[in-house]
């Protein structure tokens, strides 16, 4: 199969790699009859010819080419100095090259050869059976080669991500343990002094009881002191189970969510909270009003925002909480704005800690934030925050 020797020929649909044999002779026919030799109907290769040494340097540098036939004897550059000027070049050093010679077959000429790069000779005229052989046992090594070149390649890849998995798990690791260490100070810190105050509230209330008869007066405000240590010690807990959830349960299928009609959801479920702060709440999701995301997930996000938003007000004015999207790359931006609070430069590092509190006058355990945050990088996005004391806050939700 003759084929222009700047023809990009096209791979098998068997996967099999296809094969390049330049053959270098200065005569055609002896090109033509070379390849008539050589030619088989079923096999992937192509043929390409040079009639130069010039043009044979040129087409090497051009194709990945599998061996070089290249003939001793022509005139100009000889087979010879081809074969140095290949062994020069980083691209072809490696190409196994068979010189085809008439000169007879004298240790002299064939050490020549072997300097000059050879890995085999033949001699005109040319035995078919050897002939065919010799090509046949350098494609089998090229094949070989190119097979073991997508093996490792294919190792290569894997590895990769064996490596980039590695690196998720030990990010989910250091994000488990930083939990349980906040766990631990919950535990010793959090859940002590609501079981010490249940404690302290039973022992007066044993004391109440002896002092003063069956119907005392003071039991009434030990039993409500004590049911609010009960619930805030069930809040915790409550509060912990949602950050368990939140870094090990299975990730949740997207669903297409709309921003408006959540939002809506969320606003019934504050209701109560809206009407006491006569709170405002305002958005604007007309640059994306839809999302492939969790819709549990969302709504978790929108709550705990606009519940803080509200819970943070300023006492000093009217709470106004405005909610927005945009998209940004390829993340789709949620920005919930207020005018509360706000925090101070050096605790805004803190909002999303673990169980941080950082208004005390509000009752809450800290856990909202943190579980935000934590739903919003495990779902490959992030959230920024940005607050002026005495002017608002800002959060922007970055969701892939």
């Amino acid at each position: 199969m003759t084929t222009d020797p700047y023809t990009q020929p096209t791979a098998l649909a068997s996967g099999i790699h296809p094969v390049k044999i330049l053959l270098v002779d200065d005569k055609a026919e002896n090109l033509v009859s070379l390849e008539s030799l050589l030619s088989k109907e079923d096999e992937n290769i192509t043929y390409l010819f040079a009639s130069s040494g010039e043009e044979a340097l040129k087409i090497a540098l051009q194709e990945e080419l599998a061996l070089i036939l290249l003939d001793v004897q022509m005139p100009g550059m000889n087979g010879y100095e081809v074969a140095r000027y290949l062994r020069d070049i980083s691209k072809t050093r490696n190409i196994p090259i068979i010189f085809v010679t008439a000169i007879d077959e004298q240790d002299a000429h064939v050490i020549e050869g072997f300097e000059a790069g050879a890995v085999d000779f033949l001699f005109k005229p040319l035995h078919p059976y050897i002939t065919k052989a010799k090509v046949s046992t350098f494609v089998r090594f090229y094949l070989q080669k190119k097979e073991l070149e997508k093996v490792n390649k294919l190792t290569v890849e894997i590895n990769q991500q064996l490596e980039e998995r590695v690196k998720e798990r030990t990010r989910e690791l250091t994000m488990v343990n930083k939990d349980l260490d906040n766990f631990v100070y919950t535990a010793s810190h959090d859940l002590k002094a609501p079981i010490n105050n249940i404690e302290g509230l039973m022992t007066a209330l044993h004391e109440t009881l002896q002092d003063k008869g069956p119907h005392p007066e003071g039991v009434a405000p030990i039993m409500e002191m004590m049911h609010s240590s009960i619930s805030r010690f069930k809040n915790i807990l409550l509060d912990l189970t949602e950050v368990a959830k939140v870094q090990y349960e299975a990730a949740t299928e997207k669903d297409k969510v709309s921003f408006k009609e959540l939002l809506e959801e969320v606003k019934l479920n504050i209701k109560d909270m809206t009407e006491e702060h006569d709170a405002v709440i305002t958005d604007d999701f007309s640059q994306a009003p839809e999302i492939s995301f969790s819709r549990k997930n969302l709504r978790s996000i929108l709550y705990n925002l606009v519940s803080n938003s509200i819970k943070y007000s300023s006492p000093d004015r009217k709470p106004e909480i405005m909610v927005t999207t945009t998209a940004v790359n390829d993340f789709t931006l949620l920005t919930v704005r207020d005018n509360g609070l706000g925090l101070r430069k050096q605790d805004q590092q803190k909002v999303f800690g673990m169980f941080k509190r950082l208004h005390t006058h509000v009752e809450g355990t800290g856990v909202g934030l943190a579980i935000v945050k934590r739903i919003v990088e495990n779902c490959g996005g992030k959230i920024e925050f940005n607050s002026e004391l005495g002017k608002g806050s800002a959060f922007k939700v970055y969701l892939k």
